[in-house]
């Protein structure tokens, strides 16, 4: 069905343009079929990339970033894929519709419209192709992408249990014991090697009725999802792309576009503190942070109180602590 000459589309139209494009039809559903399951694949290779990143030796962020960024374009261009197939698939709808209406009085319109459809079928055969020879460069480097890190692999990770969580809330003079307000205040301490971070009451409210019944209370929310041990955020780099990722996807409920964007744009961003984008409560929190941050104006901060737990000078210099 590829015709891009005006006057030679009358008896393709009088005799095989509903076959054709019935056929057609059935080609770009296919093909939207085709890249929802392909956008699928690419998120679980994000979540597996995800998932590795605390492994990640220092010096190949570089490369992790670079291979993020092929991510984020491979998105990109099924989301396009989707769009103008989903397009086209309107088009022809619209095609039969006019045939339906009768031949004689649409047959330029009709004409005009399979003429402009198949440049925009060209074009999105152009673009698939694109994408599948970047899709396998992606996979290639995925596979090869070597997540070396140190030897003592198993204290990489944090450990988020509900054994260890913060047990003396009230040496922090902090009352969390859930009354219906909103927490405004960030507590990195030292001391306890953990971050407690500020929270929206109808947030945490609405993670417990969500929860499946995983939670017995409001407070095991808060004790499971806000106060998180500092070995979180041990890689600043990662943790920036990690936490805004999150920040985007699951606070915002943003694209993974979105999320790859705002953590490629915030990854190399040194003056930034990772704990400050994990509690930031929404995108215009932590956008207002970063014009404070530009400006050199942290005092007009206003959205969460920060309050840093030194520990006394003597026992530093005993402990390995992890400081920012």
């Amino acid at each position: 069905m590829l015709f891009y000459h005006f006057d030679m589309l009358d008896n393709f139209i009088k005799t095989d343009l509903i076959y054709h494009l019935t056929i057609e039809k059935e080609n770009i559903k296919e093909i939207m079929h085709l890249y929802d399951n392909k956008k699928e694949q690419l998120l679980a290779i994000t979540n597996q990339m995800l998932e590795l990143s605390d492994l990640i030796d220092k010096n190949k962020l570089e490369s992790f970033h670079d291979t993020v960024s092929l991510l984020k374009q491979l998105f990109e261009n099924v989301n396009a894929i989707q769009e103008l197939a989903s397009k086209l698939d309107k088009d022809l709808t619209s095609t039969i519709s006019l045939y339906d209406k009768g031949v004689e009085i649409n047959q330029d319109e009709i004409k005009a419209n399979l003429v402009e459809y198949n440049k925009q079928r060209d074009e999105l055969s152009h673009s698939m192709i694109e994408f599948e020879e970047l899709n396998v460069s992606i996979f290639n480097i995925v596979m090869d992408f070597s997540f070396t890190g140190p030897s003592n692999k198993k204290n990489k990770k944090a450990i988020f249990t509900k054994n260890n969580l913060f047990q003396e809330k009230d040496k922090l003079k902090v009352d969390i014991e859930l009354e219906p307000y909103d927490n405004n205040l960030l507590i990195i301490s030292e001391k306890d090697q953990k971050a407690y971070l500020p929270f929206f009451y109808t947030e945490v409210q609405e993670k417990f009725r969500n929860s499946k019944n995983s939670y017995s209370t409001l407070q095991e929310v808060i004790d499971d999802l806000y106060i998180v041990d500092l070995a979180r955020f041990k890689n600043s780099a990662i943790s920036r792309f990690k936490e805004s990722f999150h920040l985007i996807r699951s606070k915002e409920h943003g694209s993974i576009t979105k999320a790859l964007e705002l953590g490629l744009e915030l990854m190399f961003k040194y003056e930034l503190n990772p704990i400050i984008i994990a509690s930031c409560r929404n995108l215009d929190e932590l956008d207002i942070y970063l014009d404070c941050l530009e400006e050199n104006e942290l005092s007009a901060f206003t959205c969460f109180t920060i309050k840093f737990e030194v520990m006394p000078q003597l026992l530093k210099q005993q402990k390995n602590t992890f400081l920012f």
